[in-house]
């Protein structure tokens, strides 16, 4: 969808400054005091305070710059003496605003390339025995975003986990593909962010011993771009053995316009390269004397997470061999538990524009072509207006039944769990009256409640008691996820249910999903998912 919610874009750049991730509770706690751990690249001290112990801005490869700009990460150098883990890590470039979100270029520029960094949070104290760990994606359409965003300390210390957050290149620093790319022998680009993923996930294996996790007990957790990610890493053979399970928010990868090779990504490269100004034969060495700051306010010419002129990854290369519909289809992937859920009301973050019957035509119409009417026609306005019911399409489209397709493919493989959140009251930093709409369980709004803790779209001090309620028995279940407990209280995916409807009033399971979400229809068009 075109328009996106000023409001989260500004937003955005307020996470850049806030960072709940530092844990400032932790570092200036009355209790606060200095503790270390040892890495195979050297010493670190971080903090531990308030019943949490973390170490921040942990280096997890070679800054990415000059020669290494567009290359697979490379190894970190090891350090002499102790390196301070107390503070946060620079973001990664990426530039904030209106059309820059969804990679149309512009935007305000913040972070910086020298941003491989992850942070590490535990439960205070030396642990008896070694503690799973929950590594996590964050989301952002593959153009913002970082781990610091978010404040997992309350997850891991109540729930007993080491939990890792990490930071990955985005925009065009992070997806560039471009024919030029393979005099490098490691192909046409197109996935550095997710080598950088990958990457984290190896230094994990390697060192989370050390801040008490057990490397082979490890849940991968992502949402929206990072649960997209997370859906790559699955079909490709070098993530084998580096997680146990995962937990896929809002990021069905068999959204069929987001899927895209790696050759055809590299195709509009280097048109991309002229538009900057980089004409003649050597394009690449023109791009990578660019400062950083152009790059991330250029606008995508490839199709990405939202179709033409988005960023994301790219298959059919060296990191992601197949497509990952097919490898999921036929079970070349790496065959682990999975937890896959949406939001009931995805959409509406994104809708707040659509404020006429004629917008609504015309956008819908634009997203779906041919099949537009068709659209129209299955998706009537109500009288709450425009706004939701093309929220409605876009929420069952983008992410319900490709969740829901991804659920019955790879149940034939592995154990699946499904749930949908549909707290329609989860906290919003701003009124509805500013924002035009009533968000409903929007896209991202269950983060707060896997959490635990406030980031840049919701306040927990908000929550009701039963919305807190319903978040601990949220972070009980990702924490348990894998576990016989788990299992027990919690029925698998058969066919095409049942998913568990999350909900401040109680939980249920549910075998509609499908039909509400009016999947049998998308699945006759060609907007429907892969499998």
């Amino acid at each position: 969808m075109r328009p996106i919610l000023l409001l989260a874009c500004l937003m955005g750049l307020a996470a850049c400054a806030a960072h709940p991730g530092k844990v400032d509770h932790v570092r200036f706690a009355s209790d606060a005091k200095t503790v270390l751990a040892t890495t195979q690249e050297g010493a670190l001290r971080g903090a531990e305070g308030d019943g949490t112990r973390a170490f921040l801005g942990v280096p997890y490869a070679a800054p990415p710059v000059g020669e290494r700009r567009w290359r697979a990460p490379q190894p970190v150098q090891a350090w002499a003496g102790v390196r301070d883990a107390t503070r946060i890590g620079a973001d990664c470039t990426q530039a904030i605003g209106r059309r820059a979100i969804l990679g149309g270029g512009g935007g305000i520029v913040v972070g910086s390339e020298d941003c491989l960094y992850l942070n590490i949070y535990a439960p205070a104290g030396e642990a008896e025995r070694t503690r799973p760990v929950m590594v996590y994606i964050p989301g952002g359409a593959f153009t913002v975003g970082a781990g610091a965003n978010y404040d997992p300390s309350k997850l891991a210390r109540e729930q007993g986990r080491v939990v890792v957050t990490m930071n990955y290149r985005l925009g065009a620093l992070g997806w560039l593909a471009h024919p030029g790319f393979q005099a490098t022998g490691e192909g046409f680009g197109g996935n550095f962010g997710l080598m950088d993923q990958q990457a984290a996930l190896k230094w994990v294996h390697r060192n989370i011993a050390a801040f008490g996790g057990d490397p082979n007990d490890v849940t991968l957790f992502a949402e929206s771009a990072g649960a997209w990610s997370a859906c790559y890493l699955m079909a490709s053979p070098g993530s084998r053995g580096l997680y146990q399970r995962v937990i896929l928010q809002s990021g069905g990868c068999l959204e069929p316009s987001s899927l895209v090779a790696a050759r055809d990504a590299a195709q509009s490269g280097p048109m991309f390269a002229e538009r900057l100004g980089c004409a003649g034969e050597d394009q690449i060495a023109c791009l990578k004397a660019m400062p950083a700051w152009r790059l991330s306010r250029a606008a995508s010419l490839r199709a990405g997470i939202n179709g033409p002129g988005s960023w994301g990854p790219v298959h059919t290369d060296a990191t992601v061999p197949e497509n990952p519909a097919e490898a999921l289809r036929e079970g070349r992937f790496t065959q682990v538990p999975v937890l896959i859920g949406t939001n009931l009301d995805e959409g509406r973050l994104f809708a707040n524009e659509v404020k006429t019957m004629d917008r609504y035509r015309k956008e819908t119409i634009w997203m779906y072509g041919d099949e537009g009417q068709r659209v129209l026609d299955r998706y009537p306005v109500g009288p709450e207006g425009p706004a939701y019911a093309i929220a409605a399409n876009f929420t069952d489209q983008r992410f319900a039944c490709p969740s829901q397709a991804l659920r019955r493919v790879l149940s034939a493989h592995v154990p699946v769990w499904g749930y949908e959140f549909a707290d329609r009251q989860a906290p919003f930093v701003l009124p509805d009256w500013v924002v035009g709409l009533d968000l409903g369980a929007y896209h991202a709004s269950e983060l707060a409640y896997v959490f635990g803790t406030s980031w840049v779209f919701a306040d927990v001090k908000r929550f009701t008691p039963a919305q807190k309620a319903l978040s601990e028995r949220m972070q009980r279940l990702w924490a348990a996820f894998g576990t016989e407990g788990f299992a027990a209280e919690w029925p698998r995916v058969e066919g095409a249910g049942p998913v568990r409807v999350f909900a401040p009033e109680g939980d249920r399971m549910d075998d509609d999903f499908f039909a509400r979400h009016h999947c049998a229809f998308w699945d006759g068009t060609p907007f429907g998912a892969v499998h």
